[in-house]
């Protein structure tokens, strides 16, 4: 994608009138539909989804329980086989809940969201702020609606299809939540030191390039530092978020700002960081993207874990 396009995301293009695009926006009518249905409806349907998923994709229930053994040694496989069809089944969750946020009603969606501590957000208004997230498999259902509280930047990956990225992105302009690619960090960071508040989400395996072996789950595991270069860069000060599903809604819990982060040392940062993330997925085991491959990263001359 040329540089261009990465700055023009929202823009509707004669393109995807194309033949090729049809099965995707018939993709997109389903999930409009299905955004109208009662949101016990939608938790059923993508339930019963990624239950089935988890019994025809070998691949990623394999890694998923693998994580899952490394992560809690202590649980019986039956108890880990739980967790992992629990994030099966959140994962199904989000794949429908697109429809609800892109197209219901916003009074509705915002009626099914609650956070707390938004007050130590709203401290932050117009001053250089990070705010740190984790991959549960609610974030678009939790950081859209939040954008409605406080307008925020979310640094992303673009979407190799550029018809699902333009969708997706005029659903999420429907809130404060602005994306900026990730091919475009100077100017996400150039955001933060406008005094606006950015979104980066730093705890999946990104390679070996830049990051840092900490403790996750007990186990060294490569973490980019970018919430402390990026809070270095910017002169921001730094909060944690974590967005997860209710009985009857979506939560985001906000911590206040982070005393001495960032510090003068940036392992320690990336291992305060990674504790935290660590501390929250116990919390909502289920709620985390665990076919995700964490530890697919190992330091020089450990063995390969998947």
């Amino acid at each position: 994608m040329s540089d261009r396009a990465h700055e023009n995301l929202d823009q509707f293009q004669w393109s995807f009138l194309h033949p090729k695009y049809w099965l995707l926006w018939f993709w997109f009518a389903i999930l409009w539909l299905i955004g109208r249905l009662p949101l016990s409806a939608i938790r059923a349907l993508g339930t019963g989804t990624g239950h089935l998923v988890f019994k025809v994709a070998k691949s990623r229930r394999k890694t998923t329980l693998k994580n899952l053994e490394l992560c809690f040694p202590d649980k019986t496989p039956q108890e880990r086989e739980v967790i992992a069809k629990d994030s099966f089944a959140s994962a199904g969750m989000a794949l429908y809940e697109s429809g609800l946020i892109w197209w219901g009603r916003k009074k509705r969606v915002m009626a099914l969201h609650s956070v707390s501590g938004l007050e130590h957000l709203k401290q932050r208004e117009r001053k250089p702020t990070i705010l740190l997230a984790m991959h549960n498999s609610c974030l678009e259902a939790a950081y859209g609606p939040l954008a409605q509280h406080h307008a925020m930047k979310i640094l992303f990956r673009v979407h190799n299809n550029p018809c699902w990225e333009y969708v997706s992105q005029k659903g999420r302009n429907r809130y404060n939540l602005k994306l900026v690619s990730n091919k475009r960090v100077s100017r996400f960071l150039e955001h933060i030191r406008q005094g606006e508040t950015g979104v980066i989400a730093a705890d999946h395996d990104l390679g070996p390039k830049n990051s840092i072996f900490v403790p996750f789950f007990g186990i060294p595991t490569a973490t980019v530092p970018t919430p402390s270069d990026f809070a270095k860069a910017t002169d921001a000060k730094v909060l944690f978020s974590c967005g997860y599903r209710t009985k009857t809604g979506y939560q985001v819990d906000i911590t206040p700002v982070l005393e001495n982060f960032p510090s003068d040392d940036t392992v320690a940062d990336v291992t305060r960081f990674s504790a935290i993330v660590e501390e929250h997925v116990r919390l909502h085991p289920g709620e985390y993207i665990w076919m995700h491959r964490r530890f697919k990263t190992r330091p020089p001359g450990d063995a390969k874990l998947y």
